[in-house]
């Protein structure tokens, strides 16, 4: 007997790719440190340690993100990071055993303790762990594009056509390489979309994506059940629409889980605290006081100043990240009775549940008790209404259930800020399409018409590929720390104009071609003859 509802939970993974071997440590690595022992790793233990149950979650790993886990490099640059985290959580049981904030100090270092053992156990590849998992058919592992580039920026012009298509051909390659199966779904980008787009993932054997909800509701084909059930587009996709109510209750800053006042506070760190002398090992070695993720606060209230938070207890945390796994699961049982009714489906609804997987543990540090406390009370509560699932076996059953996906024509759409695309495409950021497009156009005249250059060809398409990167655009917009974005960019888009000048007019630049025998084009498996023969034959 089926459900009345299905929760799908995706978990989309993406960080741009920070490669700084000019540097002892760089700030912008810390982004990678602070997801692995935050997020990544307590993520992969709350699974573990949920195996003998049904899991059921689909995680995606995006081909930046891919190429850093899987690099000698930046994993011992992890296990660096993480044996100073140790180190700094033996002092702090020390300096506060007999006070106040020794309970959550030795929670967290416990909890850092648990991440840094499992890393040497799998010998620092996180992604083994995962990969294990859904071997196991535990959970669901899905790709993205290669740079996460915002892939309808990239379909109006045919040689940024053939660099998306390459974009979603490599991510599809690396990710088999690696997991040794081929992805059945893609996390588009911000879940950009635009028509036309279904062709080249079904060409790549994609059978599914995700899009956000208006996405679906403001299809130019009559949507007859909402968000609840997936659609096929015309050139064979299926699309899942993002659960607007799902979605609100875990991210909204003001009504969701995760600003509850016994949470930690994210803000309030020892990094920032204490004094230099004592930490000075412990944050950036130019001295920059950044997060050691020793953080003895909780949120304490909406409006409560950072010198005024009350002290975090571990216990009372935990208690309120398992009354609300209780309470995320009451109230999609409450959703799917009210739409079953108005619906009158012979099949289970599916609630679309989508969510950066750094919201579990970085942000919100008890989400990976919550994810874990939702998976052991739907398993344990056979009577609940509602189940865990993954799209393929989502798809499967209603195969089985002979139900017939409706055709539809999705909206132009992302789940970035007001619907659309203006995270990525503002008076803060248009100079870079401009760059993007006019040394695209030139790049692919090269690509056909040279066939002596191919290492430095390589380089190329690396850094036109990584000159889309939505990151760049992002990070400028936001204003946190819109310099790199500038920099990054523009770094690629003068690397790339330095290949095609030294090739048609031989213009050597020693500062970039010196150490092109480290090049990270390799961390991706780039290739302009593969370029030439999948992308540009067909």
């Amino acid at each position: 007997m089926y459900k009345k509802g299905i929760i799908l939970f995706v978990l989309h993974s993406h960080l741009p790719f920070i490669y700084h071997p000019e540097y002892n440590e760089s700030l912008e690595e810390r982004w990678l440190f602070e997801a692995v022992k935050n997020s990544y790793i307590p993520l992969l233990l709350a699974l573990e340690e949920s195996k003998d149950f049904n899991i059921s979650i689909t995680f995606s790993f995006s081909g930046t993100l891919l190429a850093m886990l899987t690099n000698d490099f930046f994993k011992e640059r992890i296990y660096k990071d993480l044996k100073k985290t140790i180190e700094l959580g033996e002092k702090e049981l020390e300096r506060t055993k007999h006070s106040i904030f020794y309970k959550p100090a030795k929670f967290i270092y416990d909890n850092y303790l648990k991440v840094f053992n499992r890393f040497n156990e799998l010998n620092g590849d996180i992604l083994k762990g995962f990969k294990d998992l859904a071997y196991q058919n535990k959970i669901e592992i899905i790709t993205s594009n290669l740079t996460h580039c915002i892939s309808p920026f990239y379909m109006f012009e045919e040689s940024n056509i053939k660099l998306l298509e390459y974009q979603i051909y490599k991510a599809v390659d690396n990710f088999i390489r690696y997991f040794g199966f081929e992805p059945k779904g893609m996390w588009l980008p911000e879940c950009a979309y635009y028509q036309e787009l279904d062709k080249l993932l079904v060409k790549y054997k994609i059978e599914y994506t995700f899009l956000e909800y208006h996405g679906i509701l403001f299809s130019r084909s009559k949507v007859k059940y909402g968000t609840f059930i997936p659609y096929l587009t015309k050139g064979g996709l299926v699309v899942f629409g993002r659960d607007r109510e799902s979605s609100k209750q875990v991210w909204s800053a003001k009504e969701g889980y995760p600003g509850d006042f016994f949470y930690r506070e994210f803000y309030r760190d020892i990094g920032f605290d204490l004094d230099f002398d004592y930490i000075k090992n412990y944050i950036h070695e130019s001295g920059t006081r950044v997060d050691t993720g020793y953080k003895y606060y909780r949120i304490t209230g909406a409006d409560v100043e950072l010198s005024k938070k009350e002290v975090y207890d571990p216990d009372l945390a935990l208690k309120k990240s398992l009354e609300h796994a209780s309470n995320f699961i009451f109230n999609r049982e409450r959703q799917c009775e009210y739409w079953q009714d108005k619906l009158k489906l012979n099949v289970p609804l599916a609630i679309t549940a989508m969510y950066d997987t750094e919201l579990f543990g970085h942000w919100w540090y008890e989400g990976p008790y919550f994810i874990k406390n939702i998976i052991k009370l739907i398993n344990e509560n056979p009577n609940y209404l509602v189940s865990l699932s993954t799209p393929s076996k989502y798809l499967s059953m209603l195969k089985e259930s002979n139900f017939n996906l409706d055709i539809i024509e999705p909206n132009s759409s992302s789940w970035g800020w007001k619907g659309y695309y203006e995270y990525w495409l503002n008076g803060s950021v248009d100079y870079m399409y401009r760059h993007i497009n006019i040394n695209s156009q030139e790049l692919i005249d090269l690509i056909k018409n040279d066939s002596n250059n191919n290492e430095l060809l390589s380089c190329a398409l690396y850094e036109i590929l990584q000159a889309q990167c939505s990151d760049w655009p992002f990070i400028v917009f936001t204003g946190q720390v819109s310099p790199y974005g500038h920099y990054r960019f523009k770094q690629h888009i003068s690397n790339l104009i330095s290949i095609l000048n030294t090739i048609k007019n031989n213009q050597y630049n020693p500062n970039y071609f010196n150490n092109i025998n480290s090049h990270p084009y390799k961390f991706f498996n780039i290739n302009v003859n593969e370029f030439k023969q999948v992308i540009l034959k067909n």
